[in-house]
């Protein structure tokens, strides 16, 4: 109940017209003047109070509903500036849906397979762009994590773990259905997932290793019958890497329908492209390492023996290859972005990530011939002896030095720090302190603040790994697109997102030998990963080399056969003296 106050004693005529009431008795003069009944006047205490209590329940519903509303329009339809290179000003909005799926087709896919527009299956998904709806929040949730990274905005980042989590749980019921697990558009779904922990995860590799898990089993399901497509074959290959990657981790060779399904899928490739002939190094790498870490191979002989086997088979890959997998080898000045004093130019990203693959699975290769030089002369006889193994030691370490020195040559171009066409030589002038025809630099510290903006004050345009390359990395996948044979739109992602790159980065600098010098560059690399391209993985890696090198330094690491190249421990990190520790989850993946 409300109390209103003391009311007008006068009668109902008088207060209605708002004039003064005498109040006389029998009635009042003014309404004996208009010749009018006066209707009396009202003594009731219930005139003092008013019952309120519905009014105010429909006031409170209509402002709650109305900042639901205004929370719901900040949320899921948050507009950002979206900034064209060419009109800096120009500022065009869109709802966070498509700027999502915007994104992900901009920096995520190469381009994509579909049925032919005239069948009934390319209009099966209208309402989300002819996509399967799975495959559709999948993508929706990597774009808008991908930009929520590069403008560090929580809210955004909020919004894309929501519409992770959502895609997660559409992805657990079409693997429950017997048809639906073996589609096309549930393996690629899944493989999204493990790119979305490679973009939004900094902590640990937990989910991306568990999606990966996922993947495999799928592949497993799919049997013999998903290479019957391009688009099959193209999804097996890229997710055979991804476990290649996994089993390299845990010392264990690689599963054995993989091996029979890779003898398969051989007679659909070109053994001539290198991009092959890596795939299948890589799968005898990991069951040779496999093999000493489970103690089956065990002659320190043997070892190097087929340790030198495999390089010769790595040298092998970029023989005649083609101008397209060439790259040039620019000398240039002291230059803080640059470690030593060259650096490469690829022709596009294709050929620089196959060139470093390569190069890390030799250093692989050439850490376990020289850790079994080292055991065979410290063992008590020594189980090697003779010039020869000293030769080989001395030639190894040598070979282990340049593949860093060409890993982090490469590093430049990825991180736009150099024009991605070689100078010519008329160009290049002695005594030069940057690279010819280079943009002024973007330091380490300087990215940091540059990146840390708000979200109001957004930059010109995105960076990212593959941009900086003259060729379109269209190219490498024409070999498995086209057909039309495919019942879904499909997205033809590239390979791990470009996300491999960091690991060949990572190898470099976590090698037994590496200098403090290289470690520090490396680290510097990982962190503007991080910061500049929205590549949290990178600060998972950048905080494991931290921990090794700590490791390191304490002699807490027991020499191997096989080097640990990731710490499989839980430990906390300190990267400066006057930081707080960051705790640092690396899971069973060495």
């Amino acid at each position: 109940m409300v109390y209103r106050g003391r009311p007008s004693t006068g009668c109902k005529k008088c207060r209605e017209r708002k004039i003064k009431c005498d109040e006389r008795q029998d009635g009042c003069i003014k309404c004996a003047d208009r010749g009018v009944q006066c209707p009396g006047y009202d003594r009731s205490v219930d005139a003092f109070f008013c019952d309120e209590t519905a009014h105010v329940q429909a006031r409170a519903k209509k402002s709650k509903a109305k900042a639901i509303a205004v929370r719901d329009a900040k949320d899921a339809h948050a507009r950002l500036d979206i900034m064209t290179k060419g009109f800096p000003t120009l500022r065009i909005t869109a709802s966070l849906v498509d700027q999502g799926i915007s994104f992900f087709m901009s920096y995520y896919c190469l381009g994509i397979d579909q049925p032919p527009v005239y069948s009934d299956a390319h209009r099966k998904y209208l309402s989300t762009d002819g996509f399967h709806p799975l495959v559709a929040a999948c993508m929706t949730a990597l774009g808008i994590a991908g930009v929520a990274n590069l403008y560090m905005d929580p809210r955004l980042k909020r919004e894309a773990t929501r519409r992770y989590l959502n895609a997660i749980k559409m992805a657990n019921a079409a693997i429950s259905s017997p048809k639906d697990a073996k589609s096309d558009s549930t393996l690629i779904s899944v493989n999204l997932l493990s790119m979305f922990e490679a973009t939004n995860n900094d902590q640990t590799l937990d989910g991306w290793i568990k999606h990966v898990d996922g993947a495999t089993s799928l592949v497993k399901l799919r049997g013999m019958d998903q290479f019957s497509t391009l688009a099959g074959q193209r999804m097996y290959l890229q997710t055979a890497g991804l476990i290649t990657m996994i089993c390299m981790g845990r010392g264990k060779p690689l599963p054995q329908f993989i091996h029979d399904m890779n003898s398969e899928v051989m007679k659909h490739l070109d053994n001539s492209d290198p991009r092959n002939r890596f795939y299948f190094l890589h799968i005898k790498t990991v069951d040779f390492r496999a093999r000493i870490l489970s103690q089956e191979l065990i002659s320190l002989a043997d070892i190097i023996e087929t340790a030198h086997e495999l390089d010769t088979i790595a040298l092998g890959i970029f023989e005649d290859p083609g101008p397209e997998w060439n790259y040039d080898v620019v000398p240039c000045g002291k230059d803080e972005n640059i470690f030593e004093d060259f650096y490469h130019i690829y022709p596009a990203i294709i050929a620089a990530q196959n060139w470093n693959w390569m190069r890390y699975n030799r250093i692989y290769f050439h850490d376990i011939v020289r850790n079994s030089i080292l055991a065979g002369f410290a063992s008590s006889p020594p189980t090697l002896v003779g010039r020869k193994y000293h030769e080989q030691l001395e030639e190894s370490t040598r070979i282990l030095y340049k593949l860093q020195s060409e890993i982090i040559a490469s590093m430049p171009q990825f991180l736009h720090d150099v024009p991605p066409v070689a100078p010519r030589k008329m160009d290049l002038q002695p005594g030069d302190t940057r690279p010819p025809n280079s943009t002024p630099k973007t330091s380490a510290s300087q990215a940091t603040s540059t990146s840390a903006k708000s979200a109001s004050n957004y930059p010109v345009a995105h960076k990212t790994l593959h941009q900086n390359f003259r060729t379109d990395p269209k190219f490498a996948m024409q070999r498995f697109v086209g057909n039309g044979k495919v019942d879904d739109r499909l997205p033809i992602i590239r390979v791990a997102g470009d996300y491999s790159t960091v690991w060949s980065l990572y190898v470099s600098a976590a090698m037994p030998i590496a200098s403090p010098e290289s470690q520090d560059y490396v680290y510097k690399c990982l962190i503007r990963m991080e910061r500049e391209f929205g590549i949290n993985q990178a600060r998972v890696l950048a905080n494991a080399l931290q921990l090794k090198r700590q490791l390191d330094r304490q002699s807490a690491l027991p020499f191997s056969i096989c080097p640990d190249y990731l710490p499989n421990v839980n430990a906390e990190l300190y990267t400066k003296e006057d930081e707080s520790p960051t705790e640092v989850v690396v899971e069973d993946y060495s």
